[in-house]
């Protein structure tokens, strides 16, 4: 029989006394641990504080050696009051002295006695650029003045089963103002009728009527000149038969208006813009 190899007892061996001492050394946990653990982590959380500001101090201090640099051009804005001041008016930010060691009753970094604080008025008004100013138009001297004038009276004649005549009516124009057309408001007794042919005045429209008169708005002819005159002869009816006493009628007026553009400026002598004229009727 051959000799049996002695190597694996050997690591059989060695494998059992290695677990024995492990078995050994195996014990209870110290109570402590965790204590001493904890202990050390609040300590640490203490202590980052306390580094934090020993920094913040260092950097502060090495900032209060360093020295000051220059102050930033001031921002002038539209409404800043020093615009347009001189060259030599102090500006609106306040001078930074540079710091010296010498000692005296004014701390170092007061501002200079002479800079002007911001926002405080200033001596001098700023010259910006005038306004201008549209100058007031004269008030204009032109004015209308238009009149009208016809007979007191017309005495009409039977004829053809009533009674008809002729008016001759004067417009005039002392104005100097210009004017499109002069416009007639015609009132007539409710028996007559009016006949423009040939004076370029018509489109009249009835406007109101009672039981006595009746009242009509008519398109004029042109402008009379100013200074001058224009005649027009207008035919009268008046629908009642011939044959009975004579009679008068009334509330036969004319008034004449400056017509611009459709409407109707006041006229500088509104008395002598209406004339009236009573219809006489003969006996028959």
């Amino acid at each position: 029989m051959d000799p049996r190899n002695p190597g694996p007892d050997r690591l059989v061996d060695a494998f059992a006394d290695l677990r024995a001492t492990g078995l050994r050394q195996v014990t209870d946990p110290d109570p402590d641990v965790p204590r001493r653990r904890a202990y050390r982590r609040l300590r640490n959380r203490a202590a980052l504080p306390a580094v934090a500001a020993a920094v913040v101090a260092v950097a502060g201090a090495a900032g209060l050696v360093r020295l000051p640099a220059a102050p930033p051009p001031a921002v002038v804005t539209g409404s800043s009051p020093a615009t347009g001041l001189p060259s030599g008016w102090p500006s609106g930010t306040p001078a930074t002295p540079s710091p010296t060691a010498s000692p005296g009753p004014t701390p170092t970094g007061s501002p200079s006695a002479s800079a002007t604080p911001a926002g405080s008025p200033s001596g001098t008004p700023s010259t910006g650029a005038p306004t201008p100013r549209r100058s007031p138009s004269p008030s204009s001297t032109r004015y209308l003045d238009l009149s009208i004038h016809a007979p007191r009276t017309l005495t009409l004649t039977p004829e053809g089963g009533r009674y008809t005549g002729w008016l001759d009516v004067t417009m005039g124009n002392a104005g100097t103002r210009a004017y499109d057309a002069g416009d007639l408001i015609v009132v007539l007794p409710v028996e007559a009728t009016i006949d423009l042919t040939g004076t370029n005045i018509g489109g009249c429209f009835n406007r109101e009527q009672t039981d006595d008169t009746k009242t009509s708005w008519c398109t004029g002819d042109g402008p009379v000149p100013s200074g001058g005159t224009k005649t027009y002869r207008i035919g009268v009816t008046v629908n009642i038969a011939p044959g009975g006493p004579a009679r008068t009628l009334t509330g036969m007026a004319l008034t004449v208006r400056a017509n611009i553009g459709g409407s109707f400026p006041a006229d500088g002598t509104p008395a002598d813009n209406t004339t009236r004229t009573d219809l006489v009727l003969p006996a028959g």
